[in-house]
């Protein structure tokens, strides 16, 4: 259980903001990175809660919907350091070029920012905004818990079930040390229970969230998939950012 608990600590660090013991992002090694994909979905759950606790702030300050909105939207971003964000510009600047697959590579290796990058950026800022401004505060509140966490489980089978593209990175060492399918399957109880729990007080919500998360996530793995012939760990945070964002649509449009 030690070890379990140093696993994810090293999860946390790598993937948020959030304070967690030991070494920094930057001072992690591809060792300590082996075997932490299924650990992925349970960080989710950390960002929920630190975005349901804003948000309870807000409310006792009676901010506005759109300025609660907008704050839980940065918020969102700040919380994972932009780790997720940046992978879906990178993403983003690949595909709009228009070139062939190895160009599009190279690209999105570029640590600068295209146009294209900016305005899926921008855009997507915008969206997650506009819907977190529009729900109700209960709706609201199960939204900001299970859509960080299955947005991540998605990120999981994205590793787990596509080649990986490149011949090293920090993704690469999430693919070749993780264990399909039993590790998603693993990182799946975490979701379950957390939807489970959300459950008890609003049932549509919390089923509607999670299949809307799960889906939109499946569906952004596959076509990038499809449109590389793989994933990287650029592709790996846009599969995040579009699951997150559908989760969210769905749940503005239709709760």
């Amino acid at each position: 259980m030690n070890n379990v608990a140093k696993r994810f600590a090293t999860t946390v660090r790598y993937v948020t903001c959030i304070p967690a013991f030991g070494r920094s992002r930057d001072q992690l090694s591809q060792v300590d990175l082996s075997g932490l994909a299924k650990y992925l979905p349970a960080a989710g759950v950390l960002i929920g809660l630190g975005l349901c606790l804003v948000f309870r702030l807000l409310n006792f300050w009676h901010a506005p919907n759109i300025l609660c909105g907008v704050i839980l939207a940065v918020t969102w971003l700040s919380l994972t350091g932009g780790i997720h964000f940046d992978g879906l510009m990178d993403t983003a600047d690949g595909i709009f070029s228009h070139q062939s697959v190895e160009r599009m590579l190279e690209i999105m290796r570029d640590s600068r920012v295209g146009n294209y990058g900016v305005m899926v950026g921008m855009s997507t800022l915008l969206l997650k905004a506009a819907c977190l401004s529009s729900l109700s505060s209960e709706t609201l509140l199960t939204v900001l818990l299970l859509c960080p966490v299955w947005a991540r489980w998605s990120e999981t089978f994205a590793i787990g079930n596509f080649p990986y593209l490149r011949e090293s990175g920090m993704g690469k060492v999430w693919h070749d040390t993780m264990s399909y399918p039993e590790d998603l399957l693993k990182g799946a109880l975490v979701p379950l229970a957390t939807t489970i729990t959300a459950a008890v007080f609003r049932p549509l919500d919390a089923v509607t969230i999670s299949l809307a998360t799960v889906l939109a996530g499946y569906l952004a793995a596959l076509t990038l998939a499809r449109k590389f012939g793989g994933h990287t760990g650029d592709t790996y945070g846009a599969v995040v950012e579009l699951a997150e964002m559908g989760g969210l649509l769905v749940t503005a449009l239709f709760l």
